[in-house]
């Protein structure tokens, strides 16, 4: 497929879209998990020292992801797209 035809120019936005959701929804997924550790207390979920503690250490990664990876996978796509008009 061209990437000049209307539906190869739609997969630079389609791919944008998808980061954006996909980080969004595993930062969902993450809050409920520790949601419910915290509620119910098991112990699977391995720990680091306190549950806040615990909180933080799970979700600084997905922080940094959606601060830093995202945009820049925006710019990326943004650029392929201009380029591909």
């Amino acid at each position: 497929m061209s990437v000049r035809t209307p539906a190869g120019r739609i997969r630079y936005p389609l791919a944008l879209l998808a980061v954006v959701v996909g980080v969004l929804l595993l930062e969902f997924l993450v809050e409920v998990t520790l949601n419910r550790y915290v509620e119910t207390g098991s112990m699977w979920l391995p720990t680091v020292g306190t549950i806040g503690e615990t909180a933080t250490a799970y979700l600084l990664p997905l922080s940094l992801l959606s601060t830093f990876v995202v945009p820049a996978v925006a710019f990326y796509l943004g650029v392929r797209y201009a380029r591909s008009v």
